[in-house]
C-alpha cells in the first residue's frame, strides 16, 4: 500500500508542476497564445494536455474512483483529439483546456 501512496504522491507532484507551467502560459495572455508568428505557447499547451492525460492514466484506479468529479474519460478524449490533431486543433479549444479546465482539475486533485 505504501508504494501505491508514494506513487500517487509523485504523480500528483508531476501534475502540480504541469499546473505551474499552464499558469505561466495563461499569464502570458491569449494574444500571445494565438500569435500566428509564434506557436511556442500552443506547443507548450499541447504538451501539458498530453502530459496531464498520461499522469491521470498512471493514477491508481482507486484514486480515480475516489474523485468522480473529475472527467477522467474527458481528459483522455481531449488528449487524443489534440495529440492526433483531428481536423486541426482549434486554438480556442486548446486555450480553454489550459486556461479553464486545467485549473479546475488541478484544484480538485491537489489544492
Amino acid at each position: 500500500m505504501s508504494h501505491e501512496v508514494d506513487r500517487t504522491r509523485a504523480i500528483l507532484a508531476d501534475i502540480a508542476r504541469f499546473a505551474v507551467t499552464a499558469r505561466r502560459v495563461v499569464a502570458r495572455g491569449h494574444e500571445r497564445f494565438i500569435d500566428p508568428e509564434d506557436d511556442d505557447q500552443r506547443r507548450i499547451a499541447r504538451s501539458l494536455v498530453v502530459d496531464l492525460s498520461a499522469a491521470a492514466d498512471r493514477l491508481p484506479e482507486s484514486f480515480r474512483a475516489a474523485h468522480p468529479e473529475i472527467d477522467w474519460r474527458g481528459i483522455r478524449a481531449v488528449r487524443n483529439f489534440i495529440a492526433h490533431d483531428y481536423d486541426g486543433t482549434d486554438e480556442e479549444i486548446l486555450w480553454q483546456a489550459i486556461a479553464v479546465q486545467f485549473p479546475v482539475i488541478v484544484a480538485a486533485l491537489i489544492e
